[in-house]
């Protein structure tokens, strides 16, 4: 993880010629994957050392107490993302991270997207506002999903919870999103492409 604006401006900008160099040259698969990666990782630096990466976290704890106060439990918010959770056997802490952010999913999504050369311009800024817009809100439903399951069952599924149902639930959400907005087009796309061959 790059934490430095100066290397992270160096960085960016050899990537930048990079990916502008191998797309110039037509060389799609490392041009694909050369830009997909490198907006991950250079995305996920910026965010980190600009301290955004954290705004959104907060901004996600705030939602997720809105939206469990509606189904009537009460979380308290320590610090900037953490959650204290009310059960029968006390509070459970749990904190929103970066792997609890989706900001490492968005940043994907965003990228395989952006980058993928058989998509129209115009086509790709709503793929991603769209995928952004549905990641965003499942995460939120992840994390309800985890609040509501240790305030049901107690402390000791704080685990459970996270690591199984929310990493389940989120995974099958993901691939469903990914399915909608970026393989079913590019089936239509190959298939069309396959058509007029």
């Amino acid at each position: 993880m790059i934490m430095s604006p100066y290397m992270l401006l160096f960085a960016t900008a050899v990537w930048a010629l990079l990916t502008w160099r191998l797309w110039s040259t037509r060389h799609w698969l490392v041009f694909y994957i050369t830009g997909a990666l490198g907006f991950v990782l250079l995305g996920i630096s910026a965010l980190r050392t600009f301290g955004l990466d954290t705004a959104v976290e907060y901004a996600q704890a705030q939602q997720v107490i809105a939206l469990a106060g509606l189904l009537g439990i009460e979380l308290s918010h320590l610090g900037t993302s953490g959650l204290a959770i009310p059960n029968h056997t006390g509070w459970a802490i749990f904190d929103i991270g970066i792997e609890c952010s989706a900001l490492l999913e968005t940043l994907a999504f965003t990228a395989l997207v952006a980058f993928y050369p058989a998509f129209r311009p115009g086509n790709k800024l709503w793929m991603v506002l769209a995928g952004v817009a549905a990641t965003w809100v499942v995460n939120l439903l992840r994390i309800l999903l985890i609040v509501g399951i240790i305030n049901a069952l107690g402390t000791s599924w704080v685990y459970p919870a996270h690591a199984v149902f929310g990493r389940l639930f989120f995974f099958a959400a993901t691939v469903a999103i990914y399915w909608f907005l970026v393989t079913r087009p590019t089936i239509t796309i190959v298939s069309g492409n396959l058509k007029e061959a």
